[in-house]
């Protein structure tokens, strides 16, 4: 891996290094934009796995800042559809 050009691109990829310790993939990418909606950075699940996609056109402190608040968010594991049905037949 190539050395980070300076501190802000360090931090983002020791937030990188962070996030796959914690089985998070991170991706950076060219978020497309359509005439008539805004594209943001976000987290989903694809086949299981965690994915945050940041785009790569935002400012690098932007970045950062987003991937830091994803990465301290706690999150509620996922629910079985099993258990949510069971839930709301108890009800």
């Amino acid at each position: 891996m190539a050395q980070p050009k300076n501190r802000q691109e360090a931090r983002l990829q020791d937030l990188i290094v962070r996030a796959k310790a914690m089985n998070v993939q991170v991706r950076k990418e060219k978020l497309l934009r359509e005439a008539g909606y805004r594209v943001h950075s976000g987290r989903c699940r694809v086949n299981g796995q965690d994915v945050i996609l940041i785009d790569r056109d935002v400012p690098i402190g932007d970045q950062i800042e987003f991937l830091a608040g994803e990465l301290a968010e706690p999150r509620d594991p996922p629910v079985a559809v099993s258990e949510m049905t069971q839930s709301l037949s108890a009800e």
